[in-house]
């Protein structure tokens, strides 16, 4: 735990919001927070998220409240701070998971236990690469707390089931929607839980089911009403389209190909949960814990199906392998080599010992299988030396700085990022990760709007990463797109490359990454002069 927070600490600080894709939308949504500008506005602008509001408004809200209402670096600690209270929650599951399984094994040292529960929670909430980016800004580290809190809601209903529980649970899948949309998953997971738990039981589970669609429908009609269509356009026509078909392979949708493949690739994670049911689920305990369990199965399922719509989306499955965790450790109680009694003699020592040599061994798969285990390995995610030179690092983002001195901020457009935008409270159009999220359902269109500013000479400057490459996050054509967006043709026509600021050393980055490290091509507008 202690070498995550040392391994991520100069992430965590970096002052510009280039870890990954979701950062600019997330500091831009903040931004709009701050001017009173629309969370969703059209899609021609092209600077709204994909993703539902509820962690740049909750992350926004804790940093106005400390004091920190622009900080970065601020609202990074506060993602790590909703892991940790995930973790807390996972360890409270845990807890009452134990009490259920076992009513009549008392644990020699319960404070000790739950401690060291803690700590095994803390690195499964951080694992590096089913919970990838709980230290970016991003709503998974949100929806891993959402989701602990759901499971453990569950848990309050197996204890004493009734109406004020059932309203409790209901109220689950529409803060999860409000975090991100496939947290809605967990009607489908509570669903199964009930109709498992007391099948005969039809009363709860109609209350269940219209309560749960009440508050889903009333958090999507509140959306609405402050954000109209715009709000329907980002978060389900972005994130629908062809990725809701289901097919053997393909670019754009759910392929039952990559569906096996984060299966397996993320096998001996998943396998923590499996074995930790195969420990609990004896005698009296598959009665009844194993419709608890059936729903856990449930949620890795959801969790598969959605990792289908990208390739390695792996990330997709942490709530579900963190709730895993919570079943293994929630069962090693009972089997645990906790110390000898007094007076035991003979051939109980050598068992006790190979017992304790088990345990640990068994517990150090578990941190092997969640890839925590530091290494010597640069190609690994727990690589012990740095694997950026953060001097260069410094040096590349000073130098986009500079780009912007003795100019209007407004009237220079920087492609991934909004740093320097949050400075001067300017809410910038056409970005780079809003627009090329458009093209995977098919549209195009709304690079019109960008294409004609280039035309009309708009920006002073167009700071654009990779331009050299297919990879050109405003034209893709030929790297998943079906066609050029027209940006590629638009800025060689009407504005000449005048010089390139170079990409950090390192080469190409290792998670946790910096994803937008590229090099940086600068434009600027044809000028007469220029005329041959």
């Amino acid at each position: 735990m202690l070498y995550y927070l040392y391994d991520i600490r100069p992430f965590v600080l970096l002052r510009a919001d280039i870890l990954m894709w979701a950062e600019t939308n997330f500091v831009g949504s903040i931004i709009k927070l701050r001017t009173g500008i629309p969370f969703y506005t059209q899609a021609a602008d092209g600077n709204s998220s994909i993703y539902t509001p509820a962690a740049p408004i909750v992350t926004y809200a804790i940093s106005w409240l400390i004091g920190q209402p622009t900080s970065i670096v601020a609202w990074r600690v506060i993602q790590l701070a909703f892991a940790v209270g995930a973790a807390g929650l996972a360890t409270d599951c845990c807890r009452r998971l134990y009490r259920f399984a076992y009513p009549e094994h008392r644990l020699p040292f319960p404070k000790t236990w739950f401690v060291f529960v803690f700590v095994v929670m803390v690195l499964a909430v951080t694992m590096p690469r089913a919970n990838r980016f709980i230290h970016c800004l991003h709503a998974d580290s949100l929806a891993l707390l959402i989701s602990l809190f759901s499971f453990w809601t569950m848990l309050l209903y197996l204890k004493s089931p009734g109406l004020g529980r059932i309203l409790l649970m209901a109220i689950c899948p529409a803060i999860g929607f409000l975090t991100k949309q496939y947290l809605l998953g967990w009607g489908a997971v509570m669903f199964a839980f009930l109709v498992l738990q007391q099948p005969r039981n039809i009363k709860h589970v109609a209350i269940f089911v219209a309560m749960s669609s009440g508050f889903v429908a009333m958090a999507i009609g509140l959306c609405y009403a402050l954000w109209g269509d715009a709000f329907l356009f980002w978060t389900f026509e972005i994130m629908g389209g062809p990725r809701k078909s289901l097919s053997l392979m393909g670019a754009n949708n759910i392929a039952l190909a990559r569906i096996i493949d984060h299966v397996m690739r993320a096998w001996f994670e998943i396998g923590v949960g499996i074995v930790g049911g195969w420990l609990i689920l004896r005698g009296n305990n598959i009665r009844r814990l194993g419709p608890l369990y059936g729903a856990w199965v449930v949620l890795i399922s959801i969790e598969a199906f959605t990792t289908g719509a990208g390739w390695d989306v792996l990330y997709h499955f942490g709530p579900g392998i963190t709730i895993g965790t919570v079943w293994l450790f929630a069962a090693l109680p009972p089997v645990w080599p906790w110390a000898p009694k007094s007076g035991e003699r003979g051939f109980s020592q050598p068992a006790y010992w190979l017992r304790s040599l088990a345990a640990v061994a068994g517990v150090v798969s578990v941190f092997v299988a969640f890839h925590v285990v530091p290494t010597g390995n640069s190609n690994d995610h727990r690589y012990w030396h740095e694997h950026y030179s953060w001097q260069d690092i410094n040096r590349y983002v000073a130098e986009i700085e500079h780009e912007f001195e003795g100019l209007p901020v407004d009237k220079v457009l920087l492609d991934v990022g909004n740093w320097i935008y949050l400075q001067h409270s300017v809410v910038a159009k056409d970005r780079a990760i809003p627009l090329s999220d458009q093209p995977p359902s098919n549209i195009y269109e709304n690079f019109e709007g960008f294409v004609e500013r280039i035309q009309d000479k708009t920006y002073a400057k167009i700071l654009v990463s990779n331009f050299h490459s297919k990879n050109f996050l405003y034209d893709r054509q030929g790297y998943g797109w079906s066609k050029a967006s027209g940006v590629r043709d638009a800025l060689q026509k009407h504005y000449r490359e005048d010089h390139v600021i170079a990409a950090p050393e390192g080469g190409e980055p290792y998670p946790p990454m910096i994803r937008h490290t590229w090099p940086v091509s600068v434009f600027v507008p044809i000028t007469d002069a220029d005329a041959p």
